[in-house]
């Protein structure tokens, strides 16, 4: 019988407890209504929550899927798997990946019977932290996030740290966009498509060490919030990867990959 990841589920949160130190989070995917609790609206959020890109109600779509087959490859091939938290409720109701302040200034829900599920998410991200910090002298935090086509940075995947921000002190920026880093293991794959030979290879934003991350997709709540503790990144995988089943085959095989190769290097396993 072959290796599988199994997970548990309360409050609309999935959840699985790996042993590698790597945490993979998944926010915006879930189609789950939770029980009495009213649809976010832009109206009912505050002012400072509603800015440019910022109140969305929209669904990643296939994250969840990509999360869950990354870490069943991680498991397949190393024999350990990464933390997993996964939100399967829909962020009509509650974006898991912003801010819950106080019952009339949250921009996480409108409900207060949203609290439970909202806090049974980031409860999770918390207990999942501790065990890796208390096995592991650090860890990564990696968010699965989707995005659209960014006509001003075409990319198939964004990487965002806040330019370096949610990256623990010690650990350099540069060092993603070294060969064996996570841009440079990305940019290094390289596949055969179709019967003409066509060369397929991911297109990786930003490309290099000097270049800035792009605003939109250059890290949110989630990876700021945890980012005193672990290595926060997010991951912005743009729709033509998602929703063509080759190329999101080769993603699921090559995120296996570089995520536990590169993070091997910075954590001891």
């Amino acid at each position: 019988m072959g290796r599988t990841v199994t997970y548990s589920k309360k409050n609309l949160v999935s959840r699985h407890r790996g042993t590698l130190p790597i945490l993979l989070t998944c926010p915006h995917d879930g189609g789950e209504t939770p029980a009495n609790v009213r649809e976010r609206t832009k109206d009912r959020t505050p002012d400072d929550c509603t800015g440019a890109n910022k109140f969305k109600a929209g669904r990643d779509v296939a994250l969840a899927e990509i999360t869950r087959r990354v870490a069943q490859r991680m498991y397949e091939v190393w024999g350990e798997s990464p933390y997993v938290v996964i939100a399967e409720f829909s962020r009509k109701y509650i974006d898991a990946n912003r801010p819950s302040r106080t019952a009339n200034n949250n921009c996480a829900f409108v409900d207060k019977d949203a609290r439970k599920f909202y806090d049974e998410y980031h409860k999770r991200i918390r207990i999942y932290t501790d065990h890796i910090l208390t096995n592991n002298t650090t860890g990564f935090l990696y968010d699965m996030h989707g995005t659209g086509t960014i006509e001003s940075d075409p990319a198939d995947i964004y990487i965002g740290t806040k330019n370096g921000d949610t990256l623990l002190t010690g650990f350099n920026r540069d060092d993603l966009f070294k060969r064996r880093g996570l841009v440079g293991l990305l940019q290094a794959a390289r596949y055969n498509l179709g019967i003409f030979g066509e060369v397929f290879k991911f297109t990786i934003s930003p490309a290099n060490a000097s270049t800035t991350e792009t605003g939109q997709v250059n890290g949110g709540f989630t990876v700021k919030h945890y980012s005193d503790r672990l290595n926060c990144i997010q991951l912005e995988v743009a729709s033509p990867m998602r929703n063509d089943g080759g190329k999101k085959d080769i993603l699921v095989e090559d995120l296996a990959y570089t995520l536990v190769n590169f993070t091997k290097q910075y954590t001891g396993l």
